[in-house]
């Protein structure tokens, strides 16, 4: 695939793997010959938990530890306003072992920060207070503004571009805008919260014309336009028929407005039973890929982009350079 004058500015520790049956993970054996700083960086999610080890070698992230969970935090938090007890015990389990990998691995810094389910929820006081006495590493709710300039951050860093990429950043409960840091915004729309929710393709158009994106509109027509997250990404393995994720495979590669509606409609009209064993699909992600997928062709469409760049580098990029500038 194209990769359309993108370049890329992470570089990799060796070729990476990510199982995609059950937890995505990928470890090698340690090693601590020649490095300045290793670093790590968990993003507790609506839909997952992730953690990233890095070494930070001239002013280059090398990937060392990839880990993610599919956690489901945010199941339910629409009706009844709460983190669930049995969506609060997977999370803590699944952030204590994000710990023991990062004691193994001997991190300088370890930064953990949870966002859309979490700044939601009436409960997420006592979530933190739990989590963090079980895991015994301090947990930070961020504000929509703060995720958005992370994520960017980890786009920039990760990427090269001719002139600033508007970055939309889609999870599970919500969508963060940001141009050149200098205008954020959230769109209260994610995967799980648009499935949740059953919104209809009229349901995602009105919420992303009212939103503020609509006075920027105009002002990104030359803009490159970049998707992270497990949405975009997942859409680019689907289209590669992966069996075994290859994060190298699918950092800044291009998905055309065609490839996307295609995709889209063949993921929304396959059984969910059949989803799950799509090759470059993660079985967790099924029962919401249609929405997210439906997410992102709209905002296609509203925003007149006839083709997007997929990133994986993303927020938990954004923690480790930010941990790196204040160490």
């Amino acid at each position: 695939m194209n990769r359309k004058g993108v370049t890329e500015g992470i570089k990799p520790h060796i070729q990476e793997e990510h199982f995609l049956k059950g937890s995505a993970y990928y470890c090698p054996n340690i090693r601590k010959e020649g490095i300045k700083m290793r670093c790590a960086a968990i993003d507790i999610g609506t839909n997952s938990c992730r953690l990233l080890i890095a070494e930070v070698i001239n002013n280059r992230i090398s990937r060392v530890c990839m880990k993610i969970d599919t956690t489901r935090l945010g199941e339910s938090l629409l009706t009844t306003g709460v983190l669930s007890s049995s969506a609060i015990e997977r999370t803590t389990r699944s952030l204590m072992e994000f710990k023991n990998l990062a004691d193994r691995y001997e991190v300088k810094t370890c930064t953990a920060v949870a966002t859309s389910a979490v700044r939601e929820a009436s409960n997420s006081g006592e979530f933190i207070t739990y989590a963090r006495s079980r895991v015994g590493i301090p947990i930070q709710i961020i504000n929509a503004q703060e995720e958005a300039k992370l994520s960017y951050l980890g786009v920039i860093k990760g990427l090269s571009f001719a002139l600033p990429p508007a970055v939309l950043d889609l999870g599970g409960g919500s969508t963060e805008f940001i141009l050149d840091q200098g205008f954020i915004t959230s769109l209260p729309i994610g995967a799980v919260k648009a499935t949740e929710l059953s919104m209809s393709v009229m349901d995602i158009s009105a919420t992303i014309s009212k939103s503020e994106i609509v006075q920027y509109k105009d002002k990104i027509r030359d803009n490159p336009l970049v998707f992270v997250g497990g949405t975009a990404t997942s859409m680019v393995a689907v289209k590669q028929a992966m069996e075994v994720y290859d994060r190298e495979l699918i950092h800044g590669q291009v998905l055309t407005r065609r490839e996307v509606a295609d995709l889209y409609n063949m993921l929304e009209r396959m059984p969910l039973n059949l989803r799950k064993r799509l090759p470059g699909l993660q079985a967790e992600r099924a029962d919401i890929i249609p929405k997210g997928a439906l997410i992102i062709l709209l905002l296609m469409d509203f925003l007149g982009k006839e083709e997007i760049i997929v990133s994986e580098s993303d927020l938990l990029e954004g923690i480790i350079w930010q941990a790196i500038d204040d160490s």
